[in-house]
């Protein structure tokens, strides 16, 4: 199964507001109900590997904390962009954990990642986009979050868009 983990992100009418600006334009937007920090992505995984993988999880988490979703920005960069995010302006309990389980992961045979930045994904981009029209929105605080579960999801992909299911959540 395909799976990940990730922090689910309440969708801020402000986020909508992004999404609205941008009707026009060539991209495909998440989905209100799949909003989430990625803190690792998994690929495709063996069912056996969810305890493991859970267990790892447990000793990598934090206490609860608090975020702000702040800031657009845009993958690989403005000039060429393929993804529209917001970013985390408080995030080092997201990198902590996310460095700790993609450390002890790597040990299980997964591919190490080179850098993360935590980021909520608002939008793919399927051709050039005008930027200018998120201009508004490039120091904008969209909201606080207060997180206080890592959940592992299965995405199932689909035609319309991937459907994401729990199959594990921890308690922070």
């Amino acid at each position: 199964m395909r799976a990940f983990i990730a922090l689910d992100i309440p969708f801020f009418p402000d986020i909508g507001r992004v999404q609205d600006s941008l009707k026009k334009e060539r991209v495909k937007f998440v989905e209100r109900e799949n909003i989430h920090i990625t803190l690792k992505f998994l690929g495709d995984i063996d069912e056996a590997m969810v305890d493991k993988i859970a267990e790892i999880v447990e000793e990598c988490k934090t206490q609860p904390f608090t975020i702000r979703l702040k800031n657009i920005g845009f993958f690989p960069n403005e000039h060429y962009v393929r993804v529209i995010w917001i970013g985390v302006e408080n995030g080092d309990s997201i990198i902590k954990m996310a460095k700790c389980i993609d450390s002890r992961l790597s040990k299980l045979g997964f591919k190490k990642e080179k850098s993360y930045v935590p980021h909520l994904t608002i939008a793919r981009v399927k051709g050039r986009v005008d930027i200018s029209k998120l201009e508004s929105f490039r120091t904008h605080l969209f909201g606080e979050a207060e997180i206080t579960e890592i959940k592992i999801k299965k995405s199932t992909l689909t035609p319309k868009g991937p459907i994401y299911e729990d199959i594990r959540v921890i308690q922070l």
